[in-house]
């Protein structure tokens, strides 16, 4: 049997590289939280905190043991960006396998993709849980990070459908 839906493929493909993308600037800017007082502005991420004081700004790294919830969203999103590239390779290499393999590798794709969704939606289910904490504790908001993470599952819901139409 030939590989049916090359099309469909690229389309997936073109949707994981979009998504990944999305995971990993979500995963490295540190704007999950954002809080201004006056002339302060105070934003962490999942890695980094930083303040800007008028014209002087810094950052400085967060300690690897934080609370439960930035644990979890690091690993979380962490997985989300090593899952969404490996399934577009997944995806490609079905063209390239012989027609036993076609049938495995394609089921494989779309195994890697569900678990990059679901990791997805756990992860940012928990940052905006802890984007909740901090708004109640110190009236902060939720930062570009967040917003690009929950873009990315958005999207990722796609890629799993075309991901699912591939034969």
């Amino acid at each position: 049997m030939a590989f049916e839906s090359p099309r469909i493929a690229f389309i997936a493909c073109g949707i994981l590289v979009i998504v990944s993308i999305l995971y990993i600037t979500a995963n490295a800017l540190p704007r999950w939280v954002t809080r201004s007082v006056e002339s302060d502005t105070v934003t962490a991420g999942l890695w980094k905190i930083c303040v800007k004081h008028e014209d002087i700004s810094g950052c400085d790294n967060l300690p690897s043991s934080m609370d439960g919830k930035i644990t979890a969203t690091r690993a979380f999103i962490t997985i989300c960006c090593i899952l969404s590239p490996l399934s577009v390779i997944l995806i490609l290499s079905i063209m390239f396998v012989n027609e036993n393999l076609k049938k495995h590798m394609s089921l494989l794709a779309k195994v890697v993709v569900i678990a990059s969704v679901f990791s997805g939606i756990i992860g940012v289910g928990v940052g905006i849980s802890m984007v909740v904490d901090a708004y109640k504790m110190a009236n902060a908001t939720m930062g570009v990070s967040c917003i690009l993470a929950i873009a990315a599952v958005a999207v990722n819901l796609a890629s799993a459908f075309m991901t699912g139409l591939i034969k």
